[in-house]
């Protein structure tokens, strides 16, 4: 079955779900014509996600903490053991099951450690969602509740290293947030592994802002605020958590309804995260996607702050249509990154507030250390505002029901009156009559 959309291209273990199609990067110059370069340039760099592949260096051996436990997630889900550490102790580890059949099992279905056959719990619907380089994503219903959900079909021998895939599925097993995409089952066979999660149908953020993007900016500040404050709560839950995602875009938000009033958004696609606490050794594999890339992640020396500055970048293009920093290729943008300077053109920037510009700044400071954490960003005066707004708008819908609820009252009475009226004008006839 051919599938009706095309993904960007993507490596390493970057087994995100892309509905966008391939386009070359926009050549122009022009500040006001950045927007459309930049939406021809592969959707914002769909095809620009980079990895470092087959490396051997620290930051990929240690994906996560080995004395983790083998989780089991919801009310089915199977557990998924953590990654091994090393291509050594994975061995070690092979060598000492206690049975040739677990030995197999593990052999066969690596990521999940047992065989299992998503169909006997699931019936999956033909028709494809969206089709990447690694596979495909369709609509399933649970036989027993007649729930629907969405179900990622990944074809393993495509993925250059299980262990990336098995680090994904075992890190969203361990994360419950309301701002973050739930997985509600997994399952493994000889050629696929199953990840069911949560059906969100209101599409990306990207498309959005590709509807709505004009030369006078993009989405107006209230929305965008509301869209910021849930994806920086997902991202202080992670950073709390000691979880780096490492690839926050906008194709990587998505909107859980089709209604245009819901801006309920979820933070999907675990593939390039990693677990790092606090105090930790620095990362040091340039990992993302080129946009959203910060200075510091670019020169193989970084932490959860790189997460921030990824924010920083949605927020900047959520209000203008277009990144801060641009090229012609990937080389041209991460130049225009380790710069890090940027304008607010007035075009597009002429109506924006200043604190919205100033919680821009606090996002992109260059020095990670001086860079707003998560934590500190749902304190800024742009983000709380938006709560006084929101309160404010709930005060007024408030008394407008009130006010519809006294009207209509007052109504009912009227009625009530006229009818008694009317009931002794029908009395007093009656009486004439007889």
């Amino acid at each position: 079955m051919e599938c009706s959309q095309e993904f960007g291209k993507s490596v390493d273990f970057d087994i995100s779900v892309d509905f966008g199609k391939s386009a070359d990067l926009g050549k122009s110059n022009d500040m006001f014509n950045c927007s459309q370069d930049f939406h021809r340039s592969q959707e914002f760099g769909r095809d620009r996600t980079l990895s470092t592949q087959g490396s051997s260096s620290e930051d990929d051996r240690d994906l996560l903490d080995d004395t983790a436990a083998a989780t089991g997630g919801s009310r089915r889900r199977r557990n998924v053991q953590p990654p091994s550490s090393s291509p050594s102790s994975r061995r070690q580890q092979h060598h000492s099951s206690s049975t040739s059949s677990s030995s197999s099992s593990n052999q066969v279905c690596p990521v999940t450690g047992h065989h299992s056959n998503i169909l006997n719990d699931y019936y999956i619907f033909p028709t494809v969602l969206g089709k990447g380089h690694y596979g495909c994503v369709r609509e399933c219903m649970h036989r027993k509740t007649k729930h629907f959900y969405a179900v990622k079909s990944i074809e393993k021998l495509k993925i250059g290293r299980l262990d990336h895939l098995q680090r994904e599925v075992y890190l969203l097993s361990k994360i419950h947030h309301r701002g973050i995409m739930k997985m509600v089952d997994i399952f493994e066979d000889v050629e696929f592994v199953h990840i069911v999660t949560e059906k969100y149908v209101g599409g990306e953020l990207f498309d959005k802002i590709i509807d709505y993007t004009t030369d006078e900016g993009c989405f107006d500040e209230i929305d965008a605020a509301t869209i910021i404050k849930s994806l920086l709560e997902a991202v202080a839950y992670l950073h709390r958590n000691g979880i780096v995602h490492r690839d926050i875009k906008p194709e990587n938000v998505l909107f859980v309804s089709e209604d245009e009033e819901d801006l309920t958004v979820k933070l999907i696609d675990f593939g390039l995260s990693r677990r790092h606490k606090k105090g930790d050794a620095y990362m040091s594999n340039p990992v993302g996607t080129a946009y959203y890339m910060s200075p510091e992640l670019l020169k193989g020396k970084y932490d959860q702050s790189c997460d921030v500055w990824s924010t920083g970048i949605v927020v900047y293009i959520l209000l203008c249509g277009y990144p801060p920093f641009n090229g012609d290729t990937d080389p041209d943008i991460f130049e225009a990154i380790k710069q890090a300077s940027f304008h607010f053109p007035s075009q597009a920037w002429g109506h924006v507030s200043p604190e919205a510009k100033d919680f821009i700044k606090c996002l992109l400071r260059k020095d990670p250390r001086k860079r707003f954490t998560a934590e500190e960003a749902l304190k800024h005066p742009w983000i709380r505002n938006l709560d006084r707004y929101h309160e404010h708008e709930q005060q007024q819908q408030q008394q407008l029901e009130a006010a519809e609820r006294t009207t209509s009252s007052r109504n009912k009475s009227r009625e009530e009156l006229l009818n008694v009226m009317r009931n002794l004008n029908l009395k007093q006839a009656n009486i004439r009559q007889h």
